[in-house]
């Protein structure tokens, strides 16, 4: 458990840091999040048992990041 709250920490900072510098996959009408795609790979790190709980706590700690944000939403405002 401290292993996962380890990580959900330093995920939720990393995010923090890294979002502003990182470019953003941008439609006419969708925006795809970095909380969208950390959640595929927490989604396949489920289907295939990884069992290493400082990884499920980065993941988890970013996308609860880019949820903190008022645009976290898929479709982009007209």
């Amino acid at each position: 458990m401290i292993e996962y709250s380890i990580g959900l920490v330093l995920g939720y900072a990393c995010a923090k840091a890294l979002t502003p510098r990182v470019p953003s996959l941008k439609t006419k009408n969708f925006h795809i999040h970095h909380w969208i795609w950390i959640m595929v790979l927490l989604l396949g790190f489920y289907t295939y048992d990884v069992e290493i709980d400082i990884v499920y706590g980065l993941l988890t700690g970013a996308a609860l990041q880019g949820l903190s944000y008022s645009n976290w939403g898929i479709f982009r405002a007209s």
